[in-house]
């Protein structure tokens, strides 16, 4: 083994359920330190959409996220159900959490959330010149929609209100390529 790879020699599921896996991984780290375990926590891929509405805003959604204890104002986002693609996935939940349509999606990749804990890994959209379809959402969330001016979500992002690290990796992604002016 070449100091510099590391290689996975094991790995074991320790706890599964419809949402969550938790699995422990071997792995063969250079000398001295050998083979240790790490516990890794796997879900399903997800998508997330930075959308753009016709007249310049940016649908958010704020809801109650148990794992952090507190109302996160998030992207549209969601679990890409078994035989559906990722663009499909991002359409659905834009609207059903939005009442936003995309008829053009531009993906901007894989994105990993978590690296040191997650297996978790979100592919991002940005949906540019969407439209408002429905005035609530059609999902069985309960969410609080916000649509912002892109200038205020820079601001969201910059005080710390808008937080969830890999949505703002998303927002940040968006604006590096152009597609947003923040």
């Amino acid at each position: 083994m070449s100091e510099s790879e590391p290689r996975i020699v094991g790995r074991e599921t320790a706890f599964s359920s419809p949402w969550v896996e938790i699995e422990t991984v071997d792995v063969e780290l250079a000398a001295p330190r050998g083979i240790e375990t790490f516990y890794t926590v796997k879900t399903h891929r997800y998508v997330v959409v930075l959308a753009q509405t016709v007249d310049g805003r940016i649908p958010l959604v704020r809801q109650f996220r148990p794992a952090v204890g507190e109302l996160v104002l998030e992207l549209p986002s969601g679990h890409i159900d078994e035989g559906e693609t990722s663009a499909d996935t991002a359409r659905r939940e834009l609207l059903e959490e939005t009442g936003c349509q995309a008829e053009e999606l531009i993906s901007l990749g894989e994105m990993f959330v978590d690296s040191g804990r997650l297996q978790t890994r979100q592919e991002a959209f940005f949906a540019p010149a969407a439209s408002i379809a429905a005035a609530a959402p059609s999902g069985e969330e309960d969410l609080e929609i916000l649509l912002v001016p892109t200038a205020e979500l820079r601001g969201l992002v910059l005080d710390g209100t808008f937080k969830m690290a890999s949505h703002v990796g998303v927002v940040a992604t968006a604006w590096m390529r152009g597609y947003v002016t923040l």
